[in-house]
């Protein structure tokens, strides 16, 4: 099972409710053809050797025209200009070259940042979405704007624009440096706390394609904690209400993403650290802990006798991304569980029942597994007997 096989597309009524239309009519325009721009010079674009001031001057001349269409008010100009700003760095058959990417990334950087804290959603989104194909720290600054925009758009779009810098970063010419990917990790992993349920789902995505594509220890690392982390934040606050079908959707894309992570053939992958491998065990135990009180206080209501056939649909949909959340927690525990002390639950179809014996028969399962001086609390995880919180409150 993939995380993106298990995962539903967003209802309409969500998608509009978050703010995103704004995104949608941006794509609907982008798919336009582009007005063909004078192109700069393939042996430019490849160079090995750093640029003489000649062909500095003709990157210039190229941009300037581009980043003035892409302050405009027209939509086909900013389809355009963005379309025409990408083309050098995805020529087919042509290898960017680190020069290149350096002296683009100047002439471009410090204008595509001042418009990605445009107030024109439109304007914006196309400034971040050039900055993620650059590879360069400037790149990611520009993305980075985009974090603390008021707008909502902006906020999921930067996300998803971090989401494919990681992938442009972590090519063979990047010229960002481990430490600063690190950094958008952890800025990442404070949009996490965003108000919005549909910003929280985007930087889950991206921190879990940060954690696909790393090729360094530290930012595998540092993406898996910031992932972690957050989601052990925002599982911890949820009590008697179901959360948001976003929120839910981060929470099951979370579990899904690090099960996945931990099955996969290292091979000359980049190992976890142990502060990482932590991180994974808690936000699995927060995610069956969170579960655990909504089923309690009633929020994931069982099926009784006496309920219509619509009224047990509905109650079982409801337990739909509840039962692959708790799943997939006690898949990444099972597989951090010292063989000789294995746990062999299945919370999925016990959730996934959803009758008042099964729930029960959940609640005590989970209290043995995460409870003061139950498994959780013996190797190899030793966590703290208080470290789970199963009471709704």
């Amino acid at each position: 099972m993939t995380t993106h096989s298990t995962l539903s597309t967003f209802p309409a009524a969500s998608f509009l409710r978050s703010g995103l239309l704004a995104i949608a009519l941006a794509c609907s325009v982008f798919a336009a053809p582009a007005a063909r721009a004078q192109e700069i010079a393939s042996d430019v674009v490849s160079s090995p050797s750093p640029l003489s001031p000649a062909q500095k001057e003709a990157v210039t001349a190229f941009a300037s025209p581009l980043l003035e269409a892409l302050k405009s008010d027209d939509a086909n100009k900013i389809r355009d200009a963005r379309q025409a700003l990408v083309r050098p760095l995805q020529r087919a058959g042509v290898v960017v070259g680190v020069p290149f990417r350096q002296a683009y990334s100047q002439v471009l950087g410090q204008p595509l940042a001042a418009l990605a804290e445009d107030k024109r959603p439109l304007n914006a989104i196309n400034a971040m979405r050039v900055g993620a194909e650059l590879a360069t720290a400037e790149g990611l600054d520009i993305i980075e704007k985009g974090f603390k925009s008021p707008l909502i758009p902006v906020r999921v779009a930067a996300a998803g624009a971090a989401s494919r810098a990681f992938v442009v970063a972590n090519g063979a010419s990047s010229t960002v440096v481990p430490k600063r990917l690190l950094d958008a990790t952890n800025q990442l992993g404070k949009l996490l706390e965003d108000p919005d349920p549909a910003v929280v789902d985007a930087a889950a995505r991206a921190l879990v394609k940060a954690i696909e594509t790393a090729r360094q220890t530290e930012v595998r690392s540092g993406a898996v904690i910031a992932l972690a982390r957050g989601i052990s934040a925002r599982a911890a606050k949820i009590n008697k209400e179901l959360p948001d079908s976003q929120l839910l959707d981060a929470f099951r894309r979370t579990a899904l993403a690090l099960r996945e992570d931990l099955t996969k053939v290292q091979g000359d992958r980049p190992s976890l650290s142990s502060e990482a491998l932590r991180s994974i065990q808690e936000v699995g135990g927060d995610l069956i802990a969170m579960t655990v009180r909504l089923i309690s206080s009633n929020a994931l209501p069982p099926t009784r006798q006496a309920d219509t056939a619509d009224e047990r649909k509905q109650k079982l949909a409801l337990r739909d991304a509840p039962s692959q959340i708790v799943g997939a927690s006690e898949q990444i525990l099972s597989l951090i569980a010292d063989k000789t002390e294995p746990i062999r639950t299945n919370f999925a179809e016990t959730v996934r029942k959803g009758t008042v014996e099964a729930d029960a028969q959940f609640i005590i399962e989970a209290k043995e597994l995460l409870g003061p001086g139950k498994r959780m609390t013996r190797a190899p995880f030793n966590l703290p007997n208080d470290r789970f919180n199963l009471v709704a409150k």
